[in-house]
């Protein structure tokens, strides 16, 4: 019943419980359905995100900082979202639920759409990562060139235009 959607899934569920015991319904009155019942609610209930692991490092963050200093009041430790009149006015917000889809009222024209499958499909393997280049666009070949002289034949560690002693002079 908490979760039902329409009225009448919910009398369904209602007669059910007063078929075997009466007393209950009498008790779900008295309480009143709009706190309880998805149907009866006249406040929007389905924006509310908790995190369970995050209420627990905070209670474990309480008892390690904040105990240790002898805090006994932890209002101003604590962010406004979680305090009283904040989870008051996230519940004012109405939430409309969505009726089942036998109760949609659909339009002809989109009932008589016909609606095809996309015309190519994705290839397999993994995408190319480089552009295609055209035929008058330059290949270029990337190359290892030294870093002391420039030059493309060989690398730091084997260049001969540089003796390392007086290079190693030259950053003294």
């Amino acid at each position: 019943m908490t979760k039902a959607y329409r009225k009448e899934d919910f009398d369904k569920l209602m007669a059910k419980v007063v078929k075997v015991d009466h007393r209950v319904k009498d008790y779900l009155e008295d309480a009143g359905y709009e706190k309880w019942s998805r149907v009866h609610s006249t406040t929007n209930r389905g924006r509310m995100m908790t995190s369970n692991i995050v209420e627990c490092i905070n209670g474990c963050l309480i008892d390690a900082l904040l105990k240790h200093k002898n805090v006994t009041n932890w209002h101003p430790y604590c962010s406004d979202y979680y305090k009283p009149y904040a989870l008051e006015k996230m519940y004012e917000v109405v939430m409309v639920p969505m009726p089942d889809k036998e109760d949609w009222n659909v339009p002809e024209y989109v009932l008589d759409e016909i609606i095809q499958p996309p015309r190519y499909r994705r290839l397999a393997g993994r995408r190319r990562k480089q552009r295609k280049k055209n035929g008058n666009e330059k290949i270029t070949v990337n190359n290892n060139s030294c870093g002391q002289c420039g030059q493309e034949v060989h690398n730091r560690r084997t260049c001969t235009f540089f003796p390392k002693e007086n290079w190693n002079n030259v950053l003294k």
